[in-house]
């Protein structure tokens, strides 16, 4: 490790630099992982948070989804499907338990309704408008997303990562400015 870390010269490198080089470390992994978790889960959304009430008593807003890409003929009556729709609903995905499934010339037609709607959904869902199925919920996640995505939840983020970067910079260095290494004492033999 000390090899390393001598032909990276890390010790001669800021605290602003080694944190953001860890902090990079940090986000390429999570990407990678995410990357990873898409192609495992076999959709571009694997993550879904229901963001509406339409859904309860069996989702609830902030409730965190994993999704599952399935071809048009595993998808069955009662399951609970995420879809696009472009035409009435543009504001984002729509959680929805499918009640109804028409199949004509081979193209799968889905109706959609959520629990606590009184009326199923406008038109139907063809299978290119679904990003998943619903295979497992993990209630309240999903909140942490939803507070992010508020003004005050951007601000928070913004001065946890300012502080992360800079407070490094002046823990780590003493009274002069610069962190000085610490020497042993000499012994004589007298």
């Amino acid at each position: 490790m000390e090899t390393i870390r001598g032909k990276i010269r890390w010790n001669e490198r800021s605290e602003l630099a080694k944190t953001g080089f860890l902090l990079a470390i940090v986000v390429v992994g999570t990407l990678g992982g995410y990357g990873i978790f898409m192609l495992g889960m076999g959709t571009s959304s694997p993550l879904v948070v229901v963001t509406s009430e339409s859904m309860e008593t069996t989702l609830y807003r902030g409730d965190l989804l994993v999704l599952q890409a399935r071809a048009p003929e595993d998808i069955h009556l009662g399951d609970i499907i995420v879809y696009l729709d472009t035409t009435w609903h543009t504001d984002g995905p729509i959680v929805h338990r499918v009640i109804e499934i028409q199949e004509n010339n081979g193209t799968y037609y889905f109706i959609t309704k959520g629990d606590n709607n009184s009326m199923p959904d406008p038109g139907e869902r063809t299978y290119d408008e679904i990003v998943g199925v619903v295979v497992m919920t993990i209630p309240w996640l999903g909140n942490v997303s939803l507070f992010l995505r508020t003004t005050v939840g951007f601000a928070t983020m913004a001065i946890i990562f300012f502080l992360i970067l800079i407070v490094p910079e002046f823990a780590c260095k003493d009274d002069e400015g610069e962190a000085q290494p610490e020497t042993e004492p000499e012994v004589t033999d007298e």
